[in-house]
């Protein structure tokens, strides 16, 4: 299945009041701390969340602790929350739009839910059916199987959508790897313990090659099960003055090449849209400025759709990078603006001379006040 998001639309969403955007095959969301990158993103991941198996609408609200938490507060007049996607499945284009309210008062409801396939409205709720049962209105069509028959491939490929923020401590200990709703992704020695023999090798031969480019003196992986727990480990072999090398677990790797080896199976596995939460974290600046050529390779092999968010400017030193690629995030005293950088004259001048983008981003995502963050501890006596 082939799957590609084309627009992004939210109303009083978190931080945002407004946010309408055109989305390319690869995009990077960029922006200073708390401006709103993750929750942007979580957009997408709370669609997925209502779509997916044992999911809903109830469960996607609780795990964001309620519905007023996840409506924006600076909503005044319209307190509807709106969260509405374009997305292209197989060449066909599906248009879903989710609109919601309530209080601490009084419980959420869908105030309004529209499926469109092409042209053609498939669903426009609230119906009679729903006038005459208030009840029904807790509820979404797209979760429900026996009320999505028409648009199942809009549901399947909203439920499909991958999230991964790898976080090594989760990863090398064995008793935090089912916390994993804030570290997804980190569960990635599973998966590979999980494939079959043949694909398990094929998969370890594909990370091999990348990862001798980006590791020294790295040879070989291999999944290896404990003897008495049958805990999945996953061991490296490195190159060096003995005979034979020598073999380490996960729980002995840095915390870059942890985080680098789950990355790159995100990456190169699976064609669904993927979102990868600030990859650059414990990774040298070399490797980062490689990811996006990386990600460009893997989604035109797979046709597979990539969102970055990210602080690491060198990860926008690449100059192949089109400012429609680019989502900046702007606090102000009233929400946070959302631009592409297609919209931003200067990205625009840059990109037609051929000069990366990095320093203009860093430039305006910049807190303006941060070079004054060291005078307090000056002032001290």
């Amino acid at each position: 299945m082939s799957i590609q998001f084309t627009r992004l639309a939210l109303s009083n969403w978190r931080n945002f009041r407004s946010v309408e955007l055109e989305l390319q095959e690869r995009m990077f969301v960029v922006g200073p701390n708390a401006a709103g990158k993750t929750n942007l993103l979580d957009a997408l991941k709370f669609l997925r969340d209502v779509a997916k198996p044992k999911g809903g609408l109830a469960t996607a609200l609780d795990e964001r602790v309620g519905f007023t938490h996840l409506r924006s507060l600076h909503a005044r007049f319209n307190s509807e929350l709106k969260v509405a996607v374009t997305v292209n499945v197989d060449g066909v284009i599906w248009e879903y739009e989710l609109a919601l309210n309530g209080s601490k008062t009084r419980p959420f409801r869908v105030e309004r839910e529209v499926v469109r396939r092409g042209d053609q409205v498939l669903l426009d709720r609230p119906d009679a059916d729903d006038s005459k049962d208030a009840r029904r209105l807790e509820q979404t069509h797209l979760e429900q199987v026996t009320q999505n028959a028409k648009f199942r491939a809009l549901a399947d490929a909203l439920a499909s959508t991958v999230f991964v923020h790898v976080v090594p401590q989760v990863v090398k200990s064995v008793q935090m790897r089912d916390v994993l709703r804030d570290a997804p992704g980190s569960d990635f020695i599973e998966q590979l313990a999980g494939l079959p023999n043949k694909k398990q090798k094929g998969a370890l031969r594909r990370l091999e090659k990348l990862l001798k480019f980006a590791v020294p003196q790295f040879d070989e992986l291999r999944v290896m099960r404990d003897k008495r727990s049958g805990t999945p480990h996953l061991e490296a072999k490195y190159a060096h003055w003995r005979p034979q090398g020598s073999w380490q677990s996960e729980r002995e790797f840095s915390d870059g090449t942890v985080r680098l080896i789950g990355l790159l199976w995100a990456i190169l596995e699976g064609k669904a849209p993927l979102v990868l939460e600030e990859p650059e974290l414990s990774l040298h600046e070399g490797i980062v400025q490689t990811l996006p050529q990386l990600l460009h390779s893997a989604a035109r092999r797979h046709r597979r759709q990539m969102f970055v968010s990210t602080h690491a400017m060198n990860m926008l030193a690449d100059p192949g990078i089109d400012p429609r690629e680019v989502i900046v995030l702007e606090p102000t005293d009233q929400e946070t603006v959302a631009k592409l950088g297609s919209e931003i004259p200067e990205f625009v001048s840059a990109a037609r001379s051929g000069l990366p983008l990095s320093e203009l981003v860093g430039a305006r995502t910049r807190p303006y006040r941060v070079s004054q963050l060291p005078l307090p501890l000056v002032a001290e006596p």
